[in-house]
């Protein structure tokens, strides 16, 4: 408790007061989450500000149960965040994309908009590992999670599909809106800047669809995108490839089936 002529005052406190006021930190699990702070209304035969016995404990009492609500809040928002987004990269999960692209898709349908998908690879991602070390391989993909953080829209969804994959929703964007970011996260992967002597520039190949030219439903949105991805691999790697028609999808799925994509 401290009086309003004392000389010691609390830095959040601005200025001396006319009141009396009490400050109670509040610490749950050895962490210190913000402070209880109460100012007196009432004062003593003297004159001066003062809070009784019974309202001070009161207050460490609200103080106690304030710190440990605020704890188990930060707990559950830790836990949700872990439940959802990728360790390494900080992006969203793929369990977490499957249900958002269901929702997102049902959106759009529902505005009559359109929805754009970008399916990405980083090149020859193996070679760089055993290259330069799983260590540098991690550092890439932290990279690269936050390159993309930074050149997405607010509305985007970028995520970690798995491995060296990654996969950006973007909603009520069109085929030319959906092409352009592609060409920009290709040139800015290019631009990072990498530590190890002798290592060449990291490329990425991506594979764009968009809704509703390429698939009506998630599943044929993705697939669609993925064989745009394995075309472009085909190509030389280092380049986006839009997507084909919705029947010409399906015959190159057929043929692909049959086939070894591990070397790409």
């Amino acid at each position: 408790m401290t009086d309003a002529g004392g000389t010691m005052i609390c830095r959040h406190v601005a200025e001396a007061t006319a009141s009396g006021y009490l400050c109670v930190p509040l610490i749950a699990q050895g962490d210190t989450l913000g402070i209880f702070h109460l100012r007196s209304g009432s004062r003593n035969e003297a004159g001066e500000p003062e809070l009784s016995a019974a309202k001070e404990q009161l207050a460490l009492t609200v103080a106690e149960d304030m710190a440990l609500a605020l704890a188990n809040l930060k707990l559950r928002e830790t836990l949700r965040s872990q439940a959802i987004r990728d360790p390494l990269t900080g992006l969203f999960n793929r369990r977490y994309m499957e249900e958002t692209l269901v929702r997102e898709l049902n959106r759009v349908k529902r505005l009559g908009t359109s929805l754009g998908v970008i399916m990405m690879d980083l090149d020859q991602f193996k070679l760089y590992n055993d290259s330069f070390g799983h260590h540098a391989g991690d550092e890439l993909l932290n990279a690269m999670g936050a390159l993309m953080r930074g050149l997405i829209r607010e509305e985007d969804i970028a995520c970690r599909y798995g491995g060296e994959e990654f996969l950006l929703i973007m909603p009520g964007a069109s085929e030319e809106i959906t092409l352009e970011r592609a060409e920009i996260l290709r040139q800015a992967v290019k631009e990072m800047h990498r530590n190890h002597r002798g290592q060449k520039p990291a490329t990425l190949s991506l594979g764009v669809a968009v809704y509703p030219e390429h698939g009506d439903t998630e599943l044929e949105i993705i697939q669609a995108a993925d064989v745009a991805l394995y075309r472009a691999k085909q190509k030389g790697r280092d380049r986006v490839v839009m997507a084909a028609g919705a029947g010409k999808i399906k015959q190159t799925l057929k043929a692909l089936s049959a086939c070894n994509l591990d070397a790409v």
